[in-house]
Protein backbone atom coordinates (compact mmCIF):
# COMPACT_ATOMS: atom_id res chain seq x y z
CA UNK A 1 0.00 0.00 0.00
CA UNK A 2 1.31 3.58 -0.67
CA UNK A 3 0.56 6.84 -1.75
CA UNK A 4 2.72 6.55 -5.02
CA UNK A 5 3.16 5.10 -7.76
CA UNK A 6 5.87 1.92 -7.33
CA UNK A 7 8.39 0.42 -9.71
CA UNK A 8 9.42 -2.98 -10.30
CA UNK A 9 12.48 -2.51 -12.01
CA UNK A 10 13.29 -6.24 -11.87
CA UNK A 11 12.33 -9.57 -11.35
CA UNK A 12 13.81 -13.19 -11.12
CA UNK A 13 13.61 -16.40 -9.92
CA UNK A 14 16.08 -18.67 -8.10
CA UNK A 15 16.18 -21.75 -10.31
CA UNK A 16 15.48 -22.05 -13.88
CA UNK A 17 12.69 -24.38 -13.09
CA UNK A 18 10.65 -21.64 -11.50
CA UNK A 19 9.37 -18.61 -13.93
CA UNK A 20 6.90 -15.52 -12.54
CA UNK A 21 4.59 -13.58 -14.18
CA UNK A 22 3.13 -9.96 -12.78
CA UNK A 23 -0.64 -9.97 -12.77
CA UNK A 24 -2.45 -6.25 -12.52
CA UNK A 25 -5.97 -6.16 -13.57
CA UNK A 26 -6.31 -7.60 -16.72
CA UNK A 27 -2.30 -7.22 -17.91
CA UNK A 28 -0.30 -10.12 -17.52
CA UNK A 29 4.09 -9.04 -17.33
CA UNK A 30 6.63 -12.16 -18.03
CA UNK A 31 7.68 -14.35 -17.45
CA UNK A 32 10.29 -13.38 -15.38
CA UNK A 33 12.79 -16.19 -14.55
CA UNK A 34 16.39 -17.26 -13.38
CA UNK A 35 19.21 -14.92 -14.80
CA UNK A 36 21.43 -16.18 -17.83
CA UNK A 37 19.42 -19.25 -18.41
CA UNK A 38 16.77 -17.93 -20.98
CA UNK A 39 14.03 -18.46 -18.66
CA UNK A 40 12.40 -15.52 -19.04
CA UNK A 41 13.22 -11.99 -18.72
CA UNK A 42 14.50 -10.26 -15.59
CA UNK A 43 14.03 -6.56 -16.42
CA UNK A 44 10.16 -5.84 -15.52
CA UNK A 45 9.69 -1.65 -16.15
CA UNK A 46 6.34 -2.17 -14.49
CA UNK A 47 4.50 0.62 -12.53
CA UNK A 48 2.00 -0.39 -9.99
CA UNK A 49 -0.43 2.55 -9.56
CA UNK A 50 -1.80 3.18 -5.81
CA UNK A 51 -4.85 1.15 -4.83
CA UNK A 52 -3.71 -1.23 -7.62
CA UNK A 53 -3.39 -4.99 -6.26
CA UNK A 54 -0.98 -7.11 -7.75
CA UNK A 55 -0.87 -10.91 -8.01
CA UNK A 56 2.29 -12.73 -8.38
CA UNK A 57 1.61 -16.22 -10.03
CA UNK A 58 4.55 -18.81 -9.85
CA UNK A 59 4.93 -21.55 -11.95
CA UNK A 60 7.25 -24.72 -11.00
CA UNK A 61 8.52 -27.33 -13.17
CA UNK A 62 9.15 -30.26 -11.32
CA UNK A 63 10.39 -32.55 -14.22
CA UNK A 64 13.53 -29.75 -14.98
CA UNK A 65 16.04 -31.44 -12.77
CA UNK A 66 14.98 -35.25 -13.99
CA UNK A 67 14.73 -38.15 -11.53
CA UNK A 68 17.51 -36.38 -9.29
CA UNK A 69 15.13 -33.54 -8.28
CA UNK A 70 12.36 -35.12 -5.89
CA UNK A 71 12.12 -34.74 -2.37
CA UNK A 72 11.28 -30.88 -0.86
CA UNK A 73 12.24 -27.68 -3.20
CA UNK A 74 12.48 -24.64 -1.87
CA UNK A 75 12.11 -21.46 -4.61
CA UNK A 76 12.44 -17.71 -4.28
CA UNK A 77 11.13 -14.94 -6.44
CA UNK A 78 13.32 -11.52 -6.04
CA UNK A 79 11.62 -8.68 -7.35
CA UNK A 80 13.47 -5.21 -7.10
CA UNK A 81 11.20 -1.80 -6.64
CA UNK A 82 14.13 0.36 -5.71
CA UNK A 83 14.37 -0.33 -1.84
CA UNK A 84 17.40 -0.83 0.01
CA UNK A 85 16.21 -4.93 -0.26
CA UNK A 86 14.28 -7.11 -2.84
CA UNK A 87 10.65 -8.30 -1.90
CA UNK A 88 11.62 -12.15 -1.52
CA UNK A 89 8.27 -14.06 -2.05
CA UNK A 90 8.96 -18.03 -1.42
CA UNK A 91 7.39 -21.64 -1.34
CA UNK A 92 8.20 -25.27 -1.24
CA UNK A 93 6.87 -28.13 -2.73
CA UNK A 94 7.06 -32.03 -2.05
CA UNK A 95 8.01 -33.38 -5.35
CA UNK A 96 7.39 -37.19 -5.52
CA UNK A 97 8.05 -40.02 -8.06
Amino acid sequence: SGTSDLTIGNMSTSCMCTSANIIIGNKTYGPFGMPGHGGGFTKAGVIVNPGENVIVKATFDPAAHGPAGIGEVSREIYIDTGADEPVVLGFKVNVTP
